[in-house]
Formats: structure tokens, C-alpha cells, sequence
């Protein structure tokens, strides 16, 4: 009889803003390679074609998190870290496999900039760095001045921040304006247009959605196979009869992806024409 194989249950950090969350997914993920991306935005097409050497943190996992493909990822053995602000807004099906552990109450931001900048002060007002406390900030904030401070210090990659900014408010059109400065002017610059581009109020927060960027349907069916079939695809490269035949189908990218070599095609230069001229 088969034994069934064991998956080691995946770490959840639980704690609130500041708390050292995703410090703490980052020193425990146990692969090289890592992405990083939100619960409802998992930028993986097809679970079983990710490959096993590079890990995966996703945080906020208490909002809208994409229960299936977490729980998929996690049971197909991927190398997963989860983060989240609380215990009861993550999932059973996720909360039920996972290793919870809690990070604590002290914000060890307001700790940190206590000790460098003011050891007498209470409290610092401040923001989280990810992109989703920005975003919110962005929209929430009634005072400009301190959230443009806010993006001074953080200094979030333009394109990013607008992206997440634009997807909650479509119809700003002073956003346009904005995007346009984009590489054009200076990134302070851009961080202050953005900052005064919007008043503050009440808006629903709207992360984008990325689009398909996985190769692996378009490489399965080149390869006579369906589009979920990506999982088949590595280990039948791993013949080289196989993996020389499939190289000539595929495009260089897409040959990259599964790791194996696209031969050059040869340039034949036109031999010169021998005249009379050369044999005397």
C-alpha cells in the first residue's frame, strides 16, 4: 500500500500594521528565489507548472483571498509563507493547513523611528510601506501635505503606485495628467502631483488585476497538449530527442522557460560565382 506523502504545513505570520510580518516571511522562506504578491492577485496561471525552487509570500491573506489556488499551491508541495493582519478573516481552508504564528504587538516602525528620529515623541505618524496601505492612504487621507510626506519616505516605484491608484479611481482625470510625468520629469516631482491629485474621501479600494503572463498554455498547445498541461511539459523536456524537437516549435522565450536551448538556424552566405577572370 502507497503511503500518501506528507506536506509540510506552511507558515502564517498574524499580526497588525508594523509588527514585522513579511520580515518574518522573508527570513523563513526557505527557497532562493521568492515573489511576493497579494491573496486576491496570485499571478500563477496554472499551480503544477511553478517551479518547486522558487518560493512564494503572499500577504493580506484576510482580504479576498484567492481560497483555491492557496490551498492548491499549498497541497501541491510549492514552498508558500503567508501573511495577515488577523486570524479570523483568513479562510478556514487556509487557517486549518497552516503553522499560525503571531507576531506580537509592538510596531517595531514606530520603535525604529523613535530610536533614529524622535526618542521623545509618543508616537510618529507614519505609513506602512506595502502598496495596499499607500493605496488606501491615497484615497482615505483628508490630509495631503502628510501623505505626500508619507511617499517621500517610502518611495514606492512610480508605475506601481499608479497602477493600484487608477484602478480605484478610473475616472480621476487628473491621474492621467500624472502618468504622463512618468519618466519624463523627477520622481519627487511625480510624488507631488500624485499626492495632491485627489482631495481625500471615500472610494473602494480596487488592487489591479494582472493579466495571464504564464507561457505555459500557449507552449502546451505548440507541443500538441492542452493548456493545463504544463505540469508534463518540464519532465518531458528532460529527454533530449524530445526537448531538440520541442525547441524547434517554440519561440526563444518560451524555450527559456523550460530551460532548454534553441538552436541558431545557420546563415548560408551565396557562394561567388567563379569567372574566367579567376583561373588565370
Amino acid at each position: 500500500m502507497m503511503r500518501k506523502r506528507e506536506i509540510k504545513k506552511p507558515k502564517i505570520f498574524i499580526g497588525k500594521a508594523g509588527t514585522g510580518k513579511t520580515y518574518s516571511a522573508k527570513a523563513s522562506i526557505e527557497t532562493k528565489e521568492y515573489i511576493e504578491c497579494h491573496a486576491n492577485d496570485i499571478p500563477i496561471d496554472d499551480v503544477y507548472s511553478w517551479p518547486m525552487d522558487v518560493g512564494i509570500i503572499i500577504e493580506d491573506v484576510h482580504y479576498k483571498a484567492d481560497k483555491d489556488k492557496i490551498v492548491d499551491l499549498i497541497h501541491s508541495g510549492r514552498h508558500v509563507v503567508l501573511t495577515s493582519h488577523n486570524k479570523k478573516d483568513v479562510p478556514k481552508a487556509i487557517i486549518n493547513i497552516c503553522q499560525v504564528k503571531l507576531c506580537g504587538k509592538t510596531n517595531r516602525n514606530q520603535v525604529r523611528l523613535k530610536t533614529l528620529y524622535a526618542k521623545n515623541c509618543d508616537e510618529i505618524k507614519t505609513f506602512e510601506a506595502n502598496m495596499w496601505s499607500l493605496s488606501s492612504n491615497y484615497i482615505k487621507m483628508k490630509d495631503r501635505d502628510e501623505f505626500h510626506r508619507g511617499l517621500m519616505l517610502h518611495a514606492p516605484p512610480p508605475m506601481q503606485i499608479l497602477s493600484w491608484v487608477s484602478a480605484s479611481m478610473p475616472n480621476n482625470n487628473k491621474l492621467a495628467f500624472v502618468a504622463s510625468t512618468l519618466y519624463r520629469w523627477p520622481t519627487d516631482y511625480f510624488y507631488a502631483l500624485l499626492a495632491y491629485s485627489w482631495e481625500g474621501g471615500y472610494v473602494t479600494l480596487a488592487p489591479p488585476q494582472r493579466k495571464s503572463s504564464s507561457l505555459f498554455p500557449s507552449i502546451c498547445l505548440k507541443l500538441g497538449l492542452k493548456e493545463t498541461d504544463g505540469y508534463l511539459v518540464k519532465d518531458m523536456v528532460r529527454n533530449p530527442d524530445y526537448a531538440k524537437w520541442a525547441a524547434r516549435k517554440l519561440l526563444p522565450e518560451e524555450c527559456k522557460v523550460l530551460g532548454i536551448t534553441k538552436e541558431k538556424r545557420r546563415r548560408i552566405t551565396a557562394r561567388k560565382m567563379k569567372t574566367l577572370e579567376d583561373f588565370k
